[in-house]
């Protein structure tokens, strides 16, 4: 892990890296001194020397300056490498959650992605730092303390010795602890976000339903599990520390104990027990960081687990043929698929050869929106084939295809930025006169300009500032501006009034006439003018043909129509 981490973190910023080692290498030696110095200084005011007394309070105002200067200058480097190294943790860990399969996709939930980008990333750079960078201060406090405690008093070095087999059994005591309680925080932290952004997200319809009460409460027990864990955390660590401070406190009175017989014999100074005091202090420090970066680090492997299932997740594979000339034709042949076990398409049969408009009907989870997925590759069918231009789908790269296929769902996504942005994503290539001629075609340009910035009006999340009318046209400029070969329309005029249904079907048209047009409607208008219809039931294609075709022959179409349910 450790090793891995380094290689495709840090060793690409080992020039900063160096530079703060030295630094705190430097540091870790010139606050080394100051004990020695502070002894002395003691020792001369007892003896009540002035001269040296004047010369060791130089080298002590020497030493604190420089020991501060270089702390100040290790602050900016460690900040700064901190910053970078996460922010090319999190963009690695962003780039792949938007690159893996959707299959994968599916086990999580939106708040646990955004703990792992957030929270288990910084918990890793800090914890790497702090080990590169603790390597040096561990080592010459280390080396200094333990040179001088030799050389002051050989019994207080004994006493001092002794402690280091106590605090590793108290580390090794408490490690499996440790992993335990960080690993369940962890979980429920994704919980919560989770809960959390689905909540406010969903507030609206919380409160059409008078939810209100309901969800407070749930909310309430959610932050008091939370508490319950967290507060065991800090028991635990708590005990830790009461346990290691306890330790502590006993070695400082057998020192202070051991160290008034000699001084009281005469064959120890009062200035060399500060001094070891201090060097004790720094030994006690270099070990207690030894410990604590061994407990710290059952925290990272658990977040290290965490990142690490995502970064090792199968991508979506890009390699594949080019379509050339566009798609003409669309087979479905025998295709099975479904969700957890739970199969929604069963031996599905559909072919398409032309351009033109084409409705697929059904009832609620009959797998309509399930052939959508499945034509975008964000799956793959579990039985069957699908066949683009009498070639398996899966042998196109999958982003040319999706270059060849634009989705327009009921509710389109909206992302941070105005109104032209939204509408040019990933085309920058479109002028702004092309993304006010498309809003013109659709209805939505005079809306816009009575916005207080026209088009450059920043969209709220969720465009929450159009109203779910506005939004569905807004979507379906897109559709204009992509001139996709193959359209996929979810129930894009479901929330538009009578006449600007009838308009937007015109649009489809004409937009039919040079494309294939895939619709999922539950209003008669698009299906009315659609070339061929599939209705679908029980996970197959029952009947096909036009609007007046079926009406005439199949039941289960006509009753659809006479009961006003589409879909």
């Amino acid at each position: 892990m450790n090793k891995e981490i380094y290689q495709r973190y840090f060793k690409k910023n080992k020039n900063g890296l160096s530079l703060l080692i030295l630094t705190i290498g430097i540091g870790t030696i010139v606050s080394g001194i100051n004990p020695y110095i502070y002894g002395k200084i003691i020792d001369s005011i007892s003896e009540k020397n002035i001269y040296s007394l004047k010369r060791w309070l130089l080298f002590f105002g020497i030493v604190l300056i420089a020991t501060t200067i270089l702390e100040a200058i290790e602050s900016v480097i460690g900040n700064q490498l901190t910053n970078i190294t996460e922010n090319q943790m999190k963009f690695d860990l962003f780039k792949q959650i938007t690159f893996i399969q959707c299959k994968k996709l599916d086990t999580y939930e939106e708040g646990e992605l955004l703990n792992k980008i957030e929270f288990d990333t910084e918990n890793i750079v800090s914890y790497y730092l702090d080990c590169i960078t603790s390597i040096l201060m561990i080592v010459f406090n280390l080396g200094i303390s333990i040179y001088f405690i030799l050389n002051i008093s050989k019994k207080l070095s004994t006493v001092t010795f002794m402690t280091v087999p106590v605090l590793y059994f108290i580390n090794f005591l408490f490690r499996k602890k440790v992993y335990v309680i960080t690993q369940k925080i962890r979980q429920y932290t994704d919980k919560y976000y989770s809960f959390l952004n689905n909540s406010l997200s969903e507030i609206i319809p919380i409160k059409a339903f008078g939810l209100e009460k309901d969800i407070s409460q749930r909310y309430k027990e959610c932050l008091k599990e939370k508490y319950n864990l967290f507060l065991k955390s800090v028991v635990l660590s708590k005990v830790i520390g009461v346990i290691r401070g306890g330790l502590g406190h006993i070695i400082n009175v057998t020192i202070l104990l051991v160290a008034g017989v000699s001084i009281i014999a005469g064959h120890m100074t009062i200035g060399m027990l500060v001094s070891f005091s201090s060097y004790m202090e720094k030994f006690l420090e270099a070990f207690s960081k030894i410990m604590e970066l061994n407990l710290n680090k059952q925290e990272v492997i658990v977040s290290y687990e965490r990142i690490k299932a995502i970064l090792d997740s199968e991508q979506e594979d890009d390699r594949g043929i080019i379509i050339k000339g566009g798609i003409k034709e669309i087979q479905f042949q025998q295709v099975v698929f479904g969700y957890n076990e739970n199969l929604v398409l069963k031996k599905i049969n559909l072919s398409i050869e032309k351009h033109g408009l084409y409705s697929i009907v059904g009832n609620n989870g009959c797998g309509k929106s399930t052939l959508f997925k499945l034509l975008e590759c964000f799956y793959e069918c579990e039985d069957g084939k699908i066949e683009i231009n009498q070639i398996p789908i899966n042998m196109y790269s999958v982003s040319d295809l999706r270059n060849h296929i634009v989705y327009i769902a009921k509710k389109p996504f909206f992302l941070q930025g105005t109104v032209m942005d939204n509408l040019k994503l990933g085309q920058d290539e479109i002028s702004d006169l092309e993304v006010i001629e498309a809003c013109k075609k659709v209805g939505i340009h005079n809306d816009i300009q009575n916005l207080k910035n026209g088009y450059y009006e920043l969209i709220e999340q969720g465009g929450e500032n159009f109203s779910s009318g506005q939004k569905q046209k807004l979507g379906f400029a897109r559709v204009l501006l992509k001139k996709a070969d193959v359209i996929l329309l979810d129930e894009v005029t479901s929330d538009l009034d009578g006449k600007t249904e009838r308009q937007i079907c015109n649009l489809i048209e004409e937009i039919a006439k040079k494309a294939i047009v895939l619709n999922i409607a539950h209003k008669p208008e698009s299906i009315r003018r659609s070339k061929k219809i599939f209705l679908i039931k029980d996970g197959k294609v029952m009947a096909e043909g036009t609007h007046r075709m079926l009406i005439e022959n199949c039941k289960d179409y006509k009753k659809m129509f006479s009961d006003d349910i589409y879909c």
